[in-house]
């Protein structure tokens, strides 16, 4: 500034301005009690999705007073966490915060003119696909909607080359791609289609992952998969009522078509075997193990991709694109997020492998 305020003091962290009793300062996201006990009257949250303790910004909420404005920014990290959930019910109007995206060519630095192509670090003819000027479809769509010059469409091309699938995570050009492309996801893709209604004369598949029937426990769920291609989720039974009561309302079901079930027998799924038993219904007992597991889940997400599974509930859909492969690349729900419906559709899909309906397998 050319005329600069009188300072009382300035340090790393924060500055004063005495004539008008006012500061700014930093914190970190590592610090649990930021913001607690203070006012602050404008607070900006960066790469939110980052922080490892996102809890804290209860404490610096409430250090905002009423219409002050409070800015969450953040680079895309996946789905799954704090900053996806309070982006998806900003955009569908569920939220006091008001979402603004901001795709990489609204600034105009991003470009690759002639007289950057010297210093690219790539092969000639690896400049040669940069710079042609033969569009794909996608890059026509961006020329026609967002009047990018082929400066930008060469840039783009360079960084799509340089940081591949995560291009889409550092530099966004819609709110969809960059949380799909971000993280480490299992399912990148799941079609949604309209439900179509069951039929009496229709064999199924059906899977049951199950739960303790506890409130604020993991969820019992039921799917249901109609074999004839494209396969496709028909119903669902999600809840975390008692066991007997969901068995109940399983049982109603089972008793009006004709469904290939599997059951998961680990752990508390001993329990939905004698259920199933109890009831004479035949079942086949799947079980989780270290190598059962990813042929599930692979088998599963390469159903969905290849778009011979199709998917009809939006909230199985939020499960599937939730998951992702942790560091010792095990598919995994992130932390308060639920994977009932994964699970459930997984072993309904593994019931197409032989066997007959109505054939009880132990």
């Amino acid at each position: 500034m050319e005329v600069k305020p009188s300072l009382r003091y300035e340090t790393k962290q924060d500055i004063f301005f005495d004539k008008t009793n006012s500061y700014y300062y930093i914190g970190t996201a590592g610090q649990k009690a930021f913001g607690r006990g203070d006012t602050i009257h404008r607070a900006h949250l960066s790469e939110f999705a980052f922080w490892k303790n996102p809890e804290i910004i209860a404490g610096i909420s409430e250090a905002v007073p009423l219409f002050c404005p409070l800015v969450i920014e953040s680079t895309a990290n996946g789905r799954g966490n704090r900053f996806y959930d309070y982006w998806q019910a900003a955009k569908s109007g569920d939220s006091i915060y008001t979402p603004y995206f901001v795709p990489w060519f609204i600034d105009d630095e991003y470009q690759l003119v002639e007289k950057d192509l010297a210093r690219l670090n790539a092969n000639d003819n690896i400049r040669e696909k940069i710079v042609s000027e033969n569009y794909d479809e996608e890059e026509k769509d961006l020329i026609k909607n967002h009047n990018l010059s082929k400066y930008q469409i060469w840039w783009r091309r360079w960084k799509i080359w340089d940081l591949a699938d995560m291009f889409q995570q550092e530099y966004p050009e819609n709110d969809v791609d960059c949380f799909l492309q971000s993280g480490r996801p299992v399912f990148k893709l799941v079609r949604m289609i309209e439900r179509p209604a069951l039929q009496k004369d229709r064999e199924y598949l059906g899977g049951i992952d199950g739960a303790e029937g506890v409130q604020g426990g993991d969820n019992h769920c039921f799917a249901m998969i109609d074999p004839n291609p494209p396969a496709k989720v028909v119903f669902e039974i999600v809840n975390n009522k008692p066991i007997d009561i969901f068995w109940q309302e399983v049982k109603n079901i089972l008793s009006n078509y004709k469904v290939k079930l599997g059951i998961e027998k680990n752990g508390i799924g001993v329990a939905h075997i004698q259920k199933a038993r109890e009831s004479d219904i035949e079942f086949r007992a799947w079980d989780t193990t270290g190598s059962s597991r990813p042929t599930l889940i692979s088998e599963l997400e390469e159903s969905y991709r290849k778009e011979e599974l199709l998917e009809t509930y939006q909230e199985a859909k939020d499960e599937l694109l939730n998951m992702q492969y942790d560091n010792k690349n095990k598919p995994i729900a992130p932390k308060n997020k639920h994977d009932d419906r994964v699970f459930a559709r997984g072993i309904a899909w593994q019931m197409r492998k032989g066997g007959e309906p109505n054939i009880r397998f132990l």
